[in-house]
């Protein structure tokens, strides 16, 4: 996962370089869901680094190494991964893993012993990231282009294909300023007056935001290389 933040990034450089210049090649899901990776990976580094600023003189006093941040993991491997850490730091802690977590028998355990188990815990918890694709986000600068180009591109002429009166395009700068808010402009706006039409409609072309749900599922399954 955290190689597929890298191009995620790149394409964000590219994109804000290019301020409303389109990319010199198409964008796809995979690029989206890089972006998604990359977004979430950058704000798990900077919990841990705040947690390392606030937190690493305590460890240091109890003799614990300074923890370094291992990347973003799915909801399911995060107990397993910080159950392993907590046992290379202090194998002789009795850790007992959990399905959906673990616990850390230190009954009766008190002064600096208790302190070192305890930041040996908190250490472990700040270098693994909890990667959710499917949190609510604004669409970032890659998501919100390979939407434009998506709707134009596929969406629309599908839409014709069925025979639908569908609006104009606004230009690419105009669609991204308004995604997300009231004034986000829609392919299937002038078929919401005739609910089956719609339907139908949205059935045989799928809008982009189903895509992209389809294949962030896909990414959480571990579907992807």
């Amino acid at each position: 996962m955290r190689r597929a933040g890298i191009p995620g990034l790149a394409l964000i450089a590219l994109l804000l370089g290019g301020c409303s210049a389109a990319p010199s090649a198409p964008l796809t899901l995979d690029d989206v869901v890089a972006e998604r990776e990359a977004a979430l990976e950058a704000v798990e580094r900077e919990r841990f680094e705040a947690f390392v600023a606030q937190s690493g003189g305590r460890l240091d006093e109890l003799g614990l190494p300074l923890p370094q941040f291992q990347g973003v993991v799915a909801l399911e491997e995060w107990d397993a991964v910080v159950t392993a850490c907590i046992e290379r730091l202090d194998p002789q802690l009795d850790v007992t893993r959990l399905e959906g977590g673990f616990s850390v028998n230190y009954f009766g355990v008190v002064g600096e012993s208790y302190e070192r188990i305890r930041w040996t815990i908190e250490s472990c918890n700040a270098q693994y990231g909890i990667v959710d694709l499917r949190a609510e986000s604004t669409a970032g600068v890659v998501e919100a282009a390979w939407r434009y180009q998506d709707a134009t591109q596929r969406v629309l002429p599908c839409l014709r294909g069925l025979g639908a009166t569908v609006p104009s395009p606004p230009s690419r700068v105009a669609y991204i300023e308004h995604l997300g808010t009231g004034r986000e402009w829609s392919p299937y706006a002038m078929l919401g007056l005739d609910p089956g039409a719609l339907v139908q409609a949205v059935a045989l072309c799928p809008p982009s935001t189903l895509l992209i749900e389809a294949r962030l599922e896909r990414a959480i399954d571990g579907a992807l290389p």
